[in-house]
């Protein structure tokens, strides 16, 4: 049975940035950057958001709403409470679960797809889910560099060429490729978790990093 409570481990139980890994705040200010200053008001997800930090920081740096879905009722109810904000929407959903067709102008699914079995019904919802021209911001821990040993959370790691050839399938093109790293390496394979590593809250080569970040676009 998987442990959804906001304290499993597997998620940051703060708002205090101060607290979060610098290449998870990385990530999300990047879509910041990336979705700033179009006009009008923008509709985004965050799938899935965890305590909330994530959705906070795109809806304080954009203008937009933000549906915010996460699987552990710990960590909605925690956002509810600590997330005083008209434009965030927080949902306590375990996937499957649809999404409104074309509806977003960006997804951002950080860290998500690798814990969800059914992946590739996974990744054609965010798709679908996004409008024509909309973006896909998406993480996974990477299979070359994180290999997957049965990690307890997660169902698989992705490598490169299988992230693109999901986007490829589902109708989305690349914009953008990078990696990013929370890990001690030993012998190139990352091998010990330090979320507040220094000089982490940069991108590097795509190859290079423990987690793959990818920006795709709706054809």
């Amino acid at each position: 049975m998987k442990d959804y409570s906001l304290k499993s481990g597997e998620r940051y139980g703060s708002f205090d940035l101060t607290l979060i890994g610098g290449d998870h705040l990385w990530r999300y200010q990047y879509v910041v950057e990336r979705m700033a200053g179009q006009e009008g008001s923008l509709f985004g997800a965050d799938v899935f958001c965890g305590s909330g930090y994530g959705a906070m920081l795109m809806s304080q740096g954009l203008n937009a709403t933000i549906l915010a879905i996460d699987g552990s009722k710990d960590a909605i109810d925690f956002a509810n409470r600590k997330l005083n904000a008209s434009n965030v929407i927080f949902a306590n959903k375990l996937f499957p679960f649809e999404l409104p067709e074309a509806a977003f102008d960006f997804i951002a699914s950080l860290e998500s797809i690798e814990h969800v079995k059914d992946f590739e019904t996974f990744f054609w919802t965010l798709a679908k889910a996004l409008k024509p021209g909309g973006r896909l911001f998406i993480s996974s821990p990477n299979q070359d560099t994180m290999p997957y040993d049965g990690y307890i959370w997660h169902y698989k790691h992705f490598q490169p060429a299988e992230v693109r050839a999901l986007a490829e399938r589902y109708g989305l093109a690349e914009i953008a490729a990078f990696s990013t790293s929370c890990q001690a390496y030993k012998d190139g394979v990352a091998r010990l978790f330090y979320p507040y590593q220094i000089d982490n809250q940069r991108p590097l080569d795509l190859e290079a990093g423990d987690t793959l970040f990818f920006e795709f676009q709706k054809k």
